[in-house]
């Protein structure tokens, strides 16, 4: 069975270290595709980078949380 993670928070910087190595344990696993969540105007445009270094595996999304709204 294929799978698609729909809310992966893979912009966050506890990811730096080993981000590869968790996407390659995700497809050894099934999941061959991940959305990469965007919860801020930063966090959205890293996704889109991801995106871009990942074509095909990773898509993104862009938005705001309801709790970094005022910012």
């Amino acid at each position: 069975m294929e799978l698609i993670d729909i809310g992966c928070n893979l912009t966050h910087d506890s990811f730096d270290k080993d981000r590869a190595e968790v996407i390659a344990n995700a497809q050894a696993q099934g999941v061959v595709q991940m959305v990469v969540t965007g919860a801020s105007e930063a966090g959205s445009v890293r996704a889109r980078e991801l995106a871009a270094d990942w074509p095909g595996v990773l898509f993104a999304t862009a938005g705001v949380h309801p709790h970094l709204a005022s910012e």
